[in-house]
């Protein structure tokens, strides 16, 4: 076994007193006593020979909930790193932690496993030659991890897709055109019109017809914030407060 996924969720089996089984399951595995293996949203279906006989494992876990998807998504799509790691195959484990979610359960009860063979004692070696089978389609393919639990690679590349594309549309707010060309920068003069000296103002009139500076111009200076509160943006609610400041008497 490697130390990929396939590693951590028979390390969680280990840990849930299964490690005896495992043991027996593995060497089952091995001889290719798991004849096939199927795995869909929240269950997995195989049949495994034991002699003359074939039996019917199935092993069961509840799929996240939609917002609990809906923070995973926000996660991955947030994170270059993460969703980097998930495009290379790699499901980045310790973000279900940091979520309050775990993508192996840590429990017994949260796993419902049940085989056709007359084994009173579950998980039965039938079952652990699957874990085993289960835990090497984790490595060769993490993607069918999050499918177990209720999100298939296409279905969740498309859902960080779409959240990528509506961050992209934010429309940006005034003055971010200065944040793309800084001071400093080369600005186009080509249709200015030179003024003759005798003519030109003085610079006390200059400074008198030169527009008022905006109170509320920094606002303009920031970065596109896709922030809005009672479907009004978050920063031109701050604009009375600036003006208000600029008005208060000094003492």
């Amino acid at each position: 076994m490697s130390s990929g996924l396939g590693a951590q969720f028979v390390a969680v089996l280990e840990s849930l007193g299964m490690a005896s089984r495992l043991r027996q399951g593995r060497l089952a595995a091995r001889a290719g006593q798991v004849l096939s293996m199927s795995l869909s949203t929240s269950v997995v279906v195989a049949q495994v020979q034991d002699g003359s006989r074939t039996h019917r494992c199935r092993i069961g876990i509840k799929a996240f909930t939609k917002p609990e998807w809906v923070a995973v998504e926000k996660a991955l799509a947030g994170q270059a790193l993460h969703a980097a790691r998930l495009l290379a195959g790699e499901v980045p484990y310790e973000m279900f932690a940091d979520l309050g979610l775990r993508l192996f359960p840590d429990d017994m009860r949260e796993l419902a496993m049940d085989c056709t063979c007359d084994t009173w004692d579950m998980p039965c070696q039938h079952l652990a030659a699957v874990c085993h089978l289960l835990a090497e389609l984790f490595d060769q393919d993490p993607f069918q991890a999050l499918a177990w639990r209720g999100r298939g690679r296409d279905e969740l590349l498309s859902r960080l897709g779409e959240i990528r594309r509506s961050t992209r549309e934010t429309p940006p707010v005034k003055g971010f055109w200065r944040l793309q060309h800084p001071a400093g920068a080369p600005a186009d003069h080509s249709d200015a019109k030179p003024v003759a000296g005798p003519t030109s103002p003085s610079a006390a009139e200059s400074a008198s017809a030169a527009p008022a500076v905006r109170p509320d111009a920094v606002l303009d200076e920031l970065a596109p914030l896709p922030l809005d509160l009672r479907g009004e943006r978050v920063v031109d609610l701050l604009r009375p407060a600036y003006h208000t400041m600029a008005h208060k008497p000094t003492d």
